[in-house]
């Protein structure tokens, strides 16, 4: 067999061996796969989507813990504006239902006065008075009656001998009167009405004249 040496080029060994060098000397880079589906540590799919939080500068994240330090003492402020307002109003109805419980008690004792007179009148009475000494002790009686209620700002309506007035007077009937200057004039009073201050408390029912010339 005849084997020939060929003789390499010069100029490609030089440049074979000087890419081989070149590339052995070159830095060797790993890959790396950031994507979402993908594991980092294993560089292997990941089962699933994993969200990533936001990321703020810094200022940001101080701005942010600010905003919900504020967020959180303004609730605390608004509970306890709360609750001292509970407080407030049910003190309020305390001291309301206790003030409205000593007014009715001073109001009934008042006419604990009434009733004894009233007694006082029935057992002499009893114990042989005459009618005059009953009449009279009912004069007292109801005397000392309108005294309690005037106590309490309770008077009656005079109305008798003036216009009706439907605000303070009920009119279950009419007179007829030859009078016409007494037309559309209370003459009867059936039952007196009262008025506390400027409240009515109950209106009184009247008769009221009627002109009838011809009656």
């Amino acid at each position: 067999m005849d084997i020939r040496k060929i003789p390499i080029n010069s100029g490609e060994q030089s440049r074979t061996q000087s890419e081989t060098d070149s590339f052995e000397a070159s830095p060797q880079y790993r890959v790396v796969d950031r994507r979402h589906f993908t594991n980092a540590a294993t560089e292997t799919p990941a089962t699933g989507y994993v969200e990533e939080k936001p990321r703020y500068p810094t200022y940001v994240e101080e701005l942010l813990a600010k905003v919900a330090d504020t967020e959180r003492r303004f609730k605390e402020k608004v509970a306890q504006i709360d609750q001292e307002t509970a407080r407030t109003r049910a003190r309020l109805e305390a001291e309301y239902e206790r003030k409205v419980a000593l007014d009715k008690l001073n109001l009934l004792q008042s006419f604990l006065d009434v009733l004894d007179n009233l007694e006082r009148a029935l057992q002499a009475v009893s114990a042989g008075g005459n009618k005059a000494d009953l009449l009279e002790g009912v004069k007292m009686t109801a005397a000392l009656f309108q005294a309690k209620l005037k106590a309490q700002a309770i008077e009656p309506i005079e109305v008798m001998n003036k216009p009706f007035d439907p605000n303070l007077s009920q009119a279950v009937g009419v007179v007829p009167v030859k009078d016409q200057a007494r037309d559309g004039i209370v003459v009867e009073e059936l039952l007196r009405g009262y008025r506390m201050g400027e409240a009515l408390l109950r209106p009184a029912q009247v008769r009221v004249g009627e002109f009838r010339p011809n009656h």
